[in-house]
């Protein structure tokens, strides 16, 4: 498994935060030269950063910078746990960094459910949460990971929580 460098940002007034090597396999979408140096005119370094991380370092830094918040709170103890089965530290990021980090493991896995299990609409699955094995049948799929099943009244769920009936 390949990583690549280290990104951080720091705010003169407000704190500095060290994100943990970013695995390539993690990594959704890659920000565009044009959003890299919107963050170098704000003063954060977005290299290597996917636009959920990046979004909430922009946010971060707002509430550091703009509304002088002192405080921006740190992942939970069970966000901590989540992150790490992954091979991601996030315990020394705020919590909303360190949310969008668990946002884009969850959207990962979700595509690779689709991926792996050729998962498309018209397919019979059913979740894996589920006790009785409930049989549905993908109606649609978001670029989320959210499956939609046929039948109406929204049902639906992560495309990582099915498993595809042959």
């Amino acid at each position: 498994m390949e990583n690549f460098v280290i990104f951080m940002y720091s705010d003169k007034v407000a704190c500095r935060q060290d994100l943990a090597v970013l695995r390539k396999d993690l990594i959704l979408k890659i920000l565009s030269e044009a959003q890299i140096l919107f963050g170098v005119q704000l003063g954060l370094d977005f290299t290597g950063c996917s636009p959920n991380v990046a979004l909430a370092m922009i946010e971060d830094c707002i509430d550091t910078r703009f509304n002088a918040v002192s405080d921006l709170g740190v992942p939970s103890e069970k966000q901590i746990a989540l992150a790490s089965k992954f091979g991601r530290d996030i315990s020394v990021l705020s919590k909303r960094v360190g949310s969008a980090v668990i946002e884009d493991i969850m959207q990962k896995l979700n595509e690779e459910a689709i991926s792996q299990q050729s998962l498309s609409p018209g397919d019979s699955v059913y979740n894996k949460h589920d006790a009785t094995r409930r049989t549905y049948v993908i109606s649609s799929i978001k670029e989320d990971g959210t499956v939609y099943f046929r039948g109406g009244n929204g049902a639906k769920a992560w495309a990582r929580s099915l498993v595809r009936i042959s």
